[in-house]
């Protein structure tokens, strides 16, 4: 046996459950990085649909707004995994979010000429 496959194989019956794994004894033991890549992969395909809803439609968008209008575009997405990527796309400057209770503005939102209240 030249090359030693690697497999996981689960199992669960009632409240017994078995894992059954085999790998190469020369290499580390495999771990279950893949299942920790899923939810930030996912959080990235939820940034990307999120900026393009923000993109397609004008106006700023609350928190709700956003899920329906990602509901609506087929886009499945938990709302913990919306209020997350809200939150690192707010803190990259790609969102910004006033706090005025109108919701998330595209970065580029802001205008340069604000009026100072001290002029």
């Amino acid at each position: 046996m030249d090359a030693v496959p690697t497999f996981r194989v689960v199992d669960a019956r009632g409240r017994a459950a078995v894992l059954v794994q085999m790998w190469d004894a020369r290499s580390m033991m495999p771990t279950a990085d893949i299942e920790k890549r899923r939810p930030a992969e996912a959080r990235d395909m939820c940034r990307a649909d999120i900026m393009d809803v923000m993109r397609a439609t004008p106006g700023p968008k609350t928190r709700k707004d956003i899920n329906r209008l990602l509901k609506e575009a087929g886009r499945q997405h938990g709302p913990g995994t919306v209020a997350k990527a809200l939150a690192e796309l707010t803190k990259s400057g790609d969102l910004v979010n006033p706090q005025d209770k109108k919701g998330y503005r595209l970065g580029g939102w802001r205008r340069d000429q604000t009026p100072s209240l001290f002029d």
